[in-house]
């Protein structure tokens, strides 16, 4: 029974959850774009421009003039004169903050001054770490609480299955550096070394 009905049935849920959440999550985001660039067509008296999907390219559209608009020094500095104005308020801050860091790490140019690395963390048990080095500038304010700040670096370890971790200061003789891209390393660490090539252990040693 088990070999002829359950094991089938669980791979086909292996093979076709992943398909279906995938769609489901793009056809969502379609979705909720494509609402708000009709409601901004209604709200603007503009319901005959409204059809198919014109939510959705009006969304884009001004989605790619921001992009482009970012690319003059005055409208970022608008930009960032409001996002400190926002994080004034403390629970914006914090909403506002955890969206944004999540948005980054999708971000691949915002990657490309982190380096993937391999933390010694065997004096606590816990043998080797995949982490991500991502500033070698230490805040003033642990400066002055640390004996040898000079020597540390600031590893962020994210956390299996979920979209979290913990950013530690350790010292620059615990952590190694790999020749490894971001988002292979924080595939391998989300699930646990569960998601990975065929050929990715080889990169590893």
């Amino acid at each position: 029974m088990k070999r002829f009905f359950l094991n089938p049935l669980l791979k086909g849920a292996m093979v076709v959850l992943p398909i279906l959440i995938t769609v489901w999550i793009l056809w969502a985001s379609f979705v909720w774009l494509n609402g708000m660039g009709i409601s901004a067509l209604t709200a603007l008296n503009l319901e005959q421009f409204i059809f198919p999907a014109s939510g959705l390219i009006i969304m884009l559209v001004v989605l790619l003039i921001v992009g482009l608009l970012f690319q003059f020094s005055l409208f970022s500095w608008l930009y960032q004169r409001m996002e400190t104005a926002l994080l004034k308020f403390p629970l914006v801050k914090t909403l506002y903050g955890a969206v944004k860091d999540l948005a980054n790490m999708f971000d691949n140019s915002h990657h490309k001054s982190q380096q993937v690395a391999l933390v010694d963390m065997s004096e606590q048990g816990l043998g080797l770490a995949v982490g991500i080095i991502t500033t070698d500038n230490i805040p003033k304010v642990i400066k002055d609480n640390c004996e040898h700040p000079d020597e540390l670096v600031t590893v962020y370890l994210p956390m299996s299955y979920m979209v979290g971790g913990y950013t530690v200061l350790l010292p620059k003789s615990k952590v190694k550096p790999m020749d490894w891209t971001f988002e292979k390393a924080m595939r391998y660490a989300l699930t646990a070394g569960v998601s990975q090539e065929k050929n990715e252990d080889e990169s590893l040693l």
